[in-house]
């Protein structure tokens, strides 16, 4: 059995979405434990007769991070809900937890209460881009404004592991993101981190790739520290939707554009589909002692289901194990 802590007050939406979505993994995993962390009266609104609630359980508290909360006072709330499912992993309660609440105030208090892995020094937000290809995993994402050569060598590897655990690759090709592809491109720090990667026997490590590179499949993994790599995502996301409002606009001039468009809706919206951030399953934060699954605080149901599910088989693939494995070889 596996079991996933959920912060049940996280996100724009709170219970309205996370505990329908709780009880569709429930339903789509049979060897699936749910621990629902939340204020019962408000939870109670949404919970339904489900066949598979004999394994939810909820467990009571009034406390909760708020979105725009200091981290300083997150770590405060020792009864939050958000508290309590990292609480939970940190006991061996659970096996993973989910939230879809304060990104800050979710890195500080994980990183405080289960402790960076042994050979890491500071935990990393991964993600899953598309590209023409597929899909590809980008970190750090904002967990990290300034990284330094090691720091960015150990996201490497972290990735490299993750992208094994959920996207079942087995040698994932990494690179390391920069403002060009020749060797004298970018700051000292990424200069020193592509040699070091240049020399990893375990790495499959394929140089630099340019921002223009990102959705290309080049690379199965890209490193950048937190400052970039958030920058990065948003713009794309905003681009996205620039794009698709353009679009829209553009079918709306006359009759026979409106009829053009209709036919082209289904082509928006898959990539609706593939790149809004209230759609997708979120990030994980890897390098701390415990599996943690960042869900977008826009999640809808499907989302956060996503993210439940990414959780699940990131327990069942034994992620930390994969990570804490590569670790060694590369120290070795």
């Amino acid at each position: 059995m596996v079991t996933i802590a959920i912060d049940a007050m996280g996100g724009d939406h709170g219970p309205r979405v996370t505990v329908p979505a709780a009880l569709s993994a429930l339903e789509a995993h049979s060897d699936l434990n749910i621990l629902l962390y939340g204020n019962r009266a408000k939870l109670d609104h949404y919970l339904n007769d489900s066949t598979a609630s004999t394994r939810l359980k909820i467990i009571h508290t009034d406390e909760a991070v708020s979105s725009g909360e200091r981290s300083s006072g997150a770590l405060r709330k020792k009864q939050s809900s958000m508290r309590l499912a990292v609480d939970s992993v940190k006991n061996e309660e659970a096996d993973a937890l989910v939230s879809a609440g304060n990104t800050g105030a979710l890195v500080a208090i994980s990183r405080y209460v289960l402790k960076t892995m042994l050979g890491i020094d500071r935990p990393a937000l991964i993600a899953r881009l598309p590209n023409v290809y597929g899909f590809s995993y980008m970190l750090d994402l904002g967990a990290n404004v300034e990284c330094d050569s090691e720091n960015l060598h150990q996201f490497a590897v972290m990735g490299s592991a993750y992208a094994s655990a959920i996207g079942e690759i087995q040698t994932p090709k990494v690179a390391l993101l920069n403002i060009g592809s020749e060797e004298i491109k970018g700051n000292e720090d990424i200069r020193l981190a592509n040699a070091i990667l240049k020399d990893s026997e375990c790495l499959n490590y394929v140089g630099y790739v340019e921002g223009d590179d990102l959705y290309k499949g080049i690379a199965d993994v890209i490193v950048t520290n937190g400052f970039a790599g958030n920058i990065a995502l948003k713009s794309s996301e905003g681009l996205l939707s620039f794009t698709t409002h353009m679009v829209r606009k553009a079918f709306k001039k006359n009759i026979f554009t409106r009829v053009i468009g209709l036919f082209a809706l289904p082509v928006l919206d898959s990539l609706r589909l593939a790149s809004e951030p209230d759609l997708k399953s979120g990030g994980v934060l890897l390098g701390v002692q415990g599996i943690v699954v960042k869900s977008h605080g826009k999640s809808q149901k499907c989302a956060f289901e996503n993210a439940i599910d990414g959780a699940y088989r990131l327990a069942k693939n034994k992620l930390l194990q994969q990570i804490a494995e590569m670790l060694d070889d590369e120290m070795l």
